[in-house]
């Protein structure tokens, strides 16, 4: 009770709600902004940490890391330019919202299904730690392999219409995830001599070229025609009631999503959102209007980003094992205030621990007020002409995939998925597959190659492992629900009556 009592009076300070305030401000326009996002935000910020007491410092930073993985969503919606990497699942339907006049609504649910997941997460956080952090210690190389077996079967809701399209754009994404060094041999492959390839294909780069380079060069053609899209303003940021009963399930749902996944290390908001919105469009009655501007297709992505924070809190704070890269940036700060997280950290600095378990709910409350007093001037982007909007993607763009690793080889890399993106996008090619497909490969590939050597090549390794069972039938079910609904009694009643 002491350490709850000293962290309250650490948050409730006036240099406590500073920092909060002041770090939901920068994460709204680090993760705004593509190419940034949490993860070199807060890389940026802990130069300015060091002469902070370690339970302000981690306040800032949590703060941050909330709104900059809220903040991916405004561009993602208003310009159809994920800010963050865990923000391309909201870019399909937030920015069909957009296009049709609805940019208010998608703004409003975006924020507070944003400040949701991330309260229900905190709270998560707050209960569960160290229960939560023994289950994910339970998985092993053949779990992780089916995890990632399961978000990829998302393929086929995100095929628009066209599964063998969707289906050869996965193959694509997963043919680049395997560019750069070999997991497990520790060889390079596919980089063609260019040293810029180890890491294999920058992702961001990928991303922004796909998502907003393309869209840039789509907006640029509308405007030499003269096609203008409807676009409306953003006068607030509050849904209202009819919205909340539409979404609050997909919210819910998205925060639990989040959290257990957040849990995982290595799989995050990256796959959270993809796997949220998959959920929430096979339980939807109307999951056909999925990727043209449902709003549960902003509410659940939206809710799963931000719950993942306080599901990769867990094991950094109960084991010392950060469970995204994000949270490994935080566990430098720590060290370098003479600290380690782990199980020590709650009878060595409790009032540090409670400062961090309870700041991430708070943080979630004042993004949505920082949010709900600057969105409306940063939406008003929508109004300017599609010639300005491409042109300031385009400048964005560039100065984003220069950001990552300072090389101008990630500028060409990102023109030349642009170009791809819009030739995607011109002979109907889903993108999403493409991205989805790249986030799960080094997941499955790694996991499945190291269950197999761990196992000296016996398969029975994936069915043995309850976890690894339990996730390859849920994988069988996600395949087989579309395929049921397609060619059973009512896709046959309803194609008989379209024809």
């Amino acid at each position: 009770m002491d350490g709850i009592a000293q962290s309250l009076g650490i948050i409730f300070s006036l240099g406590g709600l500073g920092v909060l305030f002041i770090g939901a401000l920068l994460g709204i326009v680090v993760g705004a902004l593509p190419g940034l996002g949490p993860s070199i935000g807060l890389s940026l910020l802990i130069p300015f940490t060091y002469s902070m007491s370690p339970e302000l410092s981690m306040l800032l930073m949590i703060s941050l890391y909330v709104s900059a993985e809220y903040g991916g969503s405004i561009s993602a919606i208003l310009l159809s330019t994920p800010g963050t990497a865990a923000a391309a699942a909201t870019a399909i339907d937030g920015y069909a919202m957009s296009q049709k006049g609805r940019a208010n609504e998608a703004i409003s649910i975006s924020l507070t299904a944003s400040t949701i997941g991330g309260i229900l997460g905190g709270l998560a956080l707050l209960l569960l730690a160290m229960p939560l952090a023994a289950l994910a210690l339970s998985f092993g190389p053949a779990g992780y392999f089916a995890v990632g077996l399961f978000g990829l079967t998302s393929v086929a809701a995100l095929s628009g219409g066209s599964l063998i399209k969707g289906l050869l754009c996965a193959a694509l994404g997963l043919a680049l995830a395997t560019v750069g060094i070999d997991p497990i041999a520790g060889t390079p492959r596919f980089t063609f001599g260019h040293f810029e390839l180890y890491e294999g294909v920058p992702f961001l780069a990928a991303l922004i070229g796909l998502f907003a380079v393309s869209e840039a060069f789509a907006l640029a053609e509308k405007h030499a025609r003269g096609q203008g899209m409807d676009k409306s303003g953003v006068g607030h940021v509050f849904m209202s009631l009819g919205l909340w009963r539409e979404t609050w399930r997909s919210m819910l749902s998205g925060s639990v999503i989040g959290t257990l996944l957040g849990i995982l290390p290595g799989v995050g908001g990256n796959i959270a959102c993809w796997v949220a919105r998959d959920y929430a469009r096979a339980r939807s009655k109307g999951s056909e209007a999925f990727g043209a501007g449902a709003p549960n297709g902003v509410a659940a992505p939206e809710a799963a980003n931000n719950a993942t924070v306080g599901g990769a809190l867990v094991p950094m704070l109960a084991l010392g094992v950060p469970g995204s890269p994000t949270t490994a940036i935080m566990m430098g700060a720590l060290i370098m205030h003479g600290l380690h997280p782990g199980p020590q950290l709650f009878a060595e600095q409790p009032a540090l621990v409670y400062a961090i378990l309870l700041g991430v709910i708070l943080a979630a409350v004042v993004q949505y007020i920082v949010g709900s007093i600057f969105l409306p001037v940063l939406a008003r982007t929508v109004l300017l002409p599609d010639g300005v909007i491409a042109a300031g993607i385009l400048c964005f763009a560039v100065l984003g995939a220069y950001a990552i690793r300072n090389l101008m080889f990630d500028v060409w890399l990102t023109m030349g998925f642009g170009v791809l993106g819009y030739m995607m996008k011109k002979f109907s090619f889903p993108v999403a597959p493409v991205i989805l497909a790249m986030v799960l490969g080094y997941l499955i590939e790694s996991n499945y190659r190291t269950a197999l050597v761990s196992s000296r090549g016996d398969y029975t390794v994936f069915v043995t492992d309850p976890i690894s069972v339990l996730f390859l039938l849920l994988s069988l079910a996600s395949i087989l629900v579309p395929i049921w609904r397609a060619w059973g009694p009512r896709g046959r009643t309803a194609r008989r009556v379209s024809a």
